[in-house]
């Protein structure tokens, strides 16, 4: 049988996972004082660096959340059949690592932006981060969650 800490994990990455991947593949990652929006789906030759290095890291945070869940499902599985093990203890230690990772590329593409926005905003049109920029916070917040408690179910159930 499974016990709640497990269920709490799961339900943690697959909201964590939803708010990421609405997130990153809605256009309102950038909205100006003249309500126009963009998202970070769309890269072109004129795209700043900045941009793109905050682009790449939030793909693979979306990634990341991906291989994340799919090691859930697969652990999941094995804690269901034969109970916690030493065996299991590394993928929880896995899942830990990449909700760190998540964590560290959401993190590092939201200063890139914010940074760089305050640096293109002028007095006559600024730059702000929008909503889909706060799902990912939201979903990095919830990461650092699943590092928690992940850590703690390797440690303590794993035996």
């Amino acid at each position: 049988m499974v016990d709640r800490n497990l269920l709490i994990l799961g339900v943690l990455i697959f909201i964590g996972f939803v708010l990421n991947t609405v997130g990153v593949f809605t256009p309102y990652w950038v909205v100006d004082s003249f309500g126009f929006h963009g998202g970070i789906t769309h890269i072109d030759q004129y795209t700043e660096t900045w941009f793109l290095f905050a682009t790449v890291f939030m793909y693979f945070s979306f990634l990341q959340f991906a291989f994340t869940f799919l090691i859930y499902l697969y652990t999941l599985i094995i804690v269901y059949r034969n109970g916690y093990s030493q065996r299991v203890r590394k993928w929880f230690k896995l899942m830990a690592n990449n909700s760190g990772t998540i964590v560290m590329f959401t993190v590092i593409a939201l200063i890139l932006m914010g940074v760089n926005f305050s640096k293109a905003s002028g007095p006559a049109d600024t730059y702000r981060l929008g909503y889909s920029a706060w799902l990912s916070c939201a979903a990095a917040v919830l990461s650092l969650g699943n590092v928690i408690l992940a850590m703690v179910i390797a440690e303590n159930e794993c035996k």
